[in-house]
């Protein structure tokens, strides 16, 4: 895929407060990238900066390949009197796009049968594609959604997800999301972006680090400290023990390495297997770092 915007050594400071602190990443051309990280992080700063709604930092975000960026950035507002159909078509007519693409995009979002509804009887997971079908009204490269998923019952948050997907599969569209739920952002995403106190920390790439990401592997043993300590002398990653197990992270390949290494040791192990990881494990692992 073919990237779409840079964003390069991006720096905001308001007084003596660093909001973010030399911000890099890239986006690639119709992949969903999550922006992950606590409240206060800067995630919706960088968001902001994106779309043009904050202008005072420093460093370069590069849109030379970007025709339009479309962005839902915290909860979208509507006229509640006036139906689906109608406030999107206000929308289309300041933006110069006609009833044709406002149809098309009802449709794409699902809301074809509420479009002659008042949107004051929307649930709140309409308003949310209402929302996400007014930011696509240009036909943006781009789409930035800041928590879209907030406030939404299950029920909402599958139907947003799975229309997000849509937007990128069907649309060729690059979207850069944020939110707390990470394990929708893990059914959602190519890619991960993490970042603390304004910087970014990590970044993953969920189809690669399937194949190459260092797994943990939980060894249950009787001595489960004497196996910790031939472990980290070898220089494996010791993640944690108890008087049970040792949780040590290590490529798919080398488990059967490490059962020599005990056994040569004699060590005996009564369980060798993968812990099940999620992303909230790696956020909250990056978070405690």
């Amino acid at each position: 895929m073919s990237c779409v915007l840079k964003v390069n050594n991006v720096s905001r400071k308001v007084k003596d407060f660093q909001i973010l602190k030399n911000v890099s990443f890239e986006l690639k051309r119709g992949e969903i990238v999550g922006l992950i990280g606590p409240n206060g992080a800067g995630k919706t700063s960088i968001m902001k900066i994106l779309v043009g709604l904050t202008i005072n930092y420093t460093g370069e975000v590069d849109l030379s390949s970007v025709r339009d960026i479309g962005s839902m950035i915290e909860t979208p507002n509507f006229y509640p009197y006036n139906t689906g159909y109608q406030n999107l078509m206000y929308f289309a007519k300041l933006n110069g796009v006609g009833s044709k693409k406002v149809e098309e995009l009802l449709d794409l979002l699902g809301l074809t049968d509420a479009a002659n509804k008042n949107v004051k009887g929307y649930s709140l997971g309409m308003r949310q594609r209402l929302g996400i079908a007014q930011a696509l009204l240009k036909d943006p490269d781009v789409l930035v959604l800041d928590e879209p998923t907030n406030g939404l019952d299950p029920q909402g948050i599958y139907e947003v997800r799975e229309y997000i997907r849509k937007i990128a599969t069907e649309k060729n569209i690059t979207v850069l999301i944020s939110s707390h739920l990470l394990g929708e952002l893990e059914k959602m995403c190519n890619r991960a972006i993490f970042i603390k106190k304004g910087e970014v920390i990590q970044l993953m790439d969920f189809d690669n680090d399937i194949q190459n990401k260092k797994i943990t592997f939980v060894i249950e043993c009787l001595d489960s400290e004497k196996t910790q300590e031939i472990l980290a002398k070898l220089g494996y990653n010791v993640v944690s023990y108890n008087e049970n197990e040792v949780r040590v992270k290590i490529g798919a390949n080398e488990k059967n390495d490490i059962a020599k290494i005990l056994y040569k040791h004699k060590i005996v192990m009564t369980g060798l297997y993968e812990a099940c990881e999620t992303l909230e494990d790696t956020f909250l692992e990056l978070m405690r770092a």
